[in-house]
């Protein structure tokens, strides 16, 4: 079965396209089976990075108009086959539960070694569940005060996501589940929620502590200036592990490149262009530290 990766910011304009599509023309530069899918239900841009003017089919037809998931994969000018997405079909970003699940189940049955999914920035149900459904999960941030707050919140949501999931099975839980869907009541740590499950039923807070225990996420930090801003890992990390109970994955870094910008300007792939050996050789060292730690 193929392995997913999927790929989140909290919030827009960290990256996070350009590295799902440039990770997986690493991977396939690698030698191996790689898929790219425009994951963003929203705003689906991901044919850009890979050198197609325009999406095609994609994800779309496969929901609504019954296509096969074969039928929706295309081969790309960047050598990666990519399956896009649709941002243009009212009502597009909000499937259904049953429609998230054939997505991902017909994903993992593909013959490929690795399947990349670029998700839409935000904390949606779909987006966290695609995000919590993946084999390795990997967050993309740079070094701005919105970024870390917002992809601090993501994993939280995310976390409290796999936490409400558990717990919602037994309706002794029920109001604890209300607090983790509520602003005002919400808990502020994965302690706080412990100590109301233990009140409760105190054989449960083992499953509880079970499920940030096996939480794995890397971080990526992107368009890297300056080494100073590599102490947000160490921060970012410390918060993590203080109110979410979970340990982050460092998977490295990318630094700022102008060429980029450039590139992606021409609707050109980046990575097979070799308009940059040494960001290329960056992003080969964040695919193999993605590949061995997650």
């Amino acid at each position: 079965m193929a392995e997913i990766i999927s790929v989140a910011s909290g919030k827009g304009g960290v990256g996070k396209s350009f590295f799902s599509a440039n990770v997986a023309m690493s991977l396939t530069a690698a030698g191996k089976k790689v898929l790219l899918v425009d994951a963003d239900l929203g705003g689906a841009n991901l044919h850009d990075f890979v050198g197609l003017k325009l999406p095609g089919t994609g994800l779309y037809n496969f929901l609504k108009e019954s296509f096969r998931i074969g039928d929706i994969i295309q081969k790309s000018p960047a050598g990666v086959d990519f399956i896009g997405g649709t941002g243009d079909v009212l009502g597009m970003a909000h499937i259904t539960n049953y429609e998230k699940l054939k997505i991902l189940n017909r994903l993992k049955t593909l013959d490929y070694e690795y399947v990349v999914m670029d998700l839409g920035a935000g904390t949606s149900y779909n987006m966290i569940d695609f995000f919590n459904s993946a084999d390795k999960k990997v967050m993309i941030m740079n070094s701005e005060p919105t970024s870390l707050e917002n992809s601090y919140g993501f994993l939280k949501i995310a976390l409290y996501r796999k936490v409400e999931q558990l717990l919602r099975k037994d309706y002794r839980f029920a109001d604890i589940c209300k607090k983790i869907r509520s602003k005002s009541m919400n808990f502020p740590s994965l302690a706080s929620i412990r100590e109301a499950v233990r009140e409760i039923d105190p054989a449960y807070v083992a499953k509880t502590e079970e499920v940030a225990s096996s939480y794995r996420v890397g971080i990526i930090l992107n368009m890297l200036k300056t080494k100073k801003e590599l102490n947000v890992f160490y921060g970012f990390e410390t918060v993590a592990k203080k109110y979410l109970s979970i340990d982050i994955e460092k998977i490295g870094f990318i630094p700022y490149d102008v060429k980029v910008s450039e590139s992606i300007k021409l609707l050109k792939p980046f990575y097979t262009s070799l308009v940059s050996r040494e960001l290329n050789s960056c992003i080969d060292d964040v695919r193999q530290q993605l590949v061995s730690k997650l």
